[in-house]
């Protein structure tokens, strides 16, 4: 049986349909959803064991850079943007929605390549990341094409946009985790979960080759977690999760060269996986009303070493989209307000009122933390005590955004490309923002 490619990678299995567009994917490699942890947050530009939105100090332009502004085609009708990028020194890499994947150059915004869904017309696709030579991503079939798997695992050459393996999955790790993570790249190996949704297969990321598989729990499903040089699964009875109710999720270090489960650390529930923060993993405690998830009102804090686990809770609870970044956790609220928190403490650290309504969550580079909407409006706060620096104008029609989206910034050096509706991006010095008014 061989792949799309003609490779037998990549074997084509049948799993569930999920309709789940604006839940975004799974494998990230540098720069997720997928959406993997680093150092500083957990987002889907972030990933493996360095993330690729951080900028150091002085960080400079991209040789020959220019302020510049494209319009990505190849999306269908209907299907929401959601495009995000990563970046690799001066190559970008973008997809989502419609978009499978498309290479264009940082400097000028101009394409490289741009990669086509062989003979499966694709319902959406979230590309999150992408390692020295491959891009990966998690795709949707159309729901008019059952003969397809209908979520599946995508790896992409870097160089030259042809498709190298993909594999199905059938991973429900929104309703374990509280985010789409149903792959996490750790190190150069990718590590999915399999189509009957019962283990976990790590694959060489530009092979796809299987250098070890690991069976869930019983009676458990389960997520992958990277988190630094950590990785975890995280894993929910089955009952908790067909009644959408995880309220006891079980956490388990993986052994990265051998997928050998470690203890299991119980945690209360529900929780989202954030970051890191002094070596701990730190999860936002969710506060529901029924079934409906009405914000974070607490922090856990995972000791993998001696798999203890502290809690904090929030002095309120706070709704809007939330996000971690150089240690620190926000809130970006649907009106516009952000609240920093001390993940050690649950304390606020501050809060500021933004023009930003429905803020994507950040992105920390060049000295500045920057939130963006899906008009394209971007502001950057202060690290230290959220002061406004700078503030643009939208860049696009559209709506401000869903809550919980990641991150639409992408840091390239010192330069900020920015995705907003209508698979627009545009991209700008840090320090000569598009001025405002």
């Amino acid at each position: 049986d061989t792949g799309s490619t003609g490779t037998p990678i990549g074997r084509r299995l049948r799993s569930r349909w999920r309709p789940v567009l604006a839940a975004a994917v799974a494998v990230a490699a540098i720069g997720g959803g997928v959406a993997v942890l680093k150092a500083g947050g957990f987002g889907e530009n972030s990933g493996g064991d360095k993330g690729n939105n951080v900028a150091v100090p002085g960080a400079a332009l991209p040789a020959g850079f220019e302020p510049w502004r494209r319009t990505v085609q190849g999306g269908r009708e209907g299907i929401p943007d959601e495009l995000r990028c990563v970046a690799r020194g001066d190559a970008l890499f973008c997809g989502g929605g419609g978009v499978v994947a498309i290479r264009i150059r940082a400097l000028d915004g101009s394409r490289v390549w741009t990669a086509k869904s062989p003979g499966v017309p694709v319902q959406g696709m979230h590309l999150v990341g992408a390692t020295d030579d491959t891009v990966l991503g998690y795709r949707f079939a159309a729901q008019d094409a059952p003969q397809d798997p209908p979520t599946e695992v995508v790896a992409i050459d870097a160089n030259n946009g042809r498709e190298l393996w993909s594999v199905p999955s059938g991973a429900r790790s929104m309703a374990v985790t509280g985010r789409t993570q149903d792959a996490a790249v750790v190190g150069s190996t990718v590590v999915t979960v399999d189509a009957s949704n019962s283990r976990f297969e790590a694959r060489d990321a530009h092979s796809g080759e299987v250098a070890w598989t690991t069976s869930f729990p019983a009676g458990t499903q389960c997520a992958p977690v990277a988190a630094g040089p950590q990785f975890f699964a995280m894993c929910a009875t089955d009952a908790e999760v067909h009644a959408s109710e995880v309220r006891h999720p079980t956490l388990y270090t993986v052994d990265r060269a051998s997928g050998t489960l470690g203890r299991p650390i119980a945690v209360n529930g529900p929780a989202v996986p954030m970051g890191v923060s002094d070596g701990r993993l730190v999860l936002l405690q969710e506060h529901m009303e029924g079934t409906a998830l009405a914000g974070y009102d607490g922090v856990a804090r995972v000791d993998p070493a001696s798999r203890k686990v502290t809690y904090s809770r929030l002095a309120k609870t706070y709704a809007g989209t939330p996000g971690m970044a150089d240690g620190t956790v926000y809130v970006s609220g649907q009106a516009g307000l952000v609240t920093a928190l001390d993940p050690a403490t649950g304390r606020k650290k501050w809060s500021r009122q933004t023009g930003v309504e429905g803020a994507s969550g950040p992105v920390a580079g060049a000295d500045a933390l920057y939130f963006s909407s899906a008009t394209g409006r971007v502001v950057a706060l202060s690290p230290s005590d959220g002061k406004p620096l700078w503030t643009t104008d939208p860049q696009a029609d559209g709506f401000t955004g869903e809550q919980g989206a990641s991150p639409r910034v992408t840091v390239a050096g010192r330069a900020l490309i920015v995705a907003a509706a209508d698979n627009t991006l545009f991209a700008f010095d840090a320090q000569k923002p598009p001025k405002s008014g």
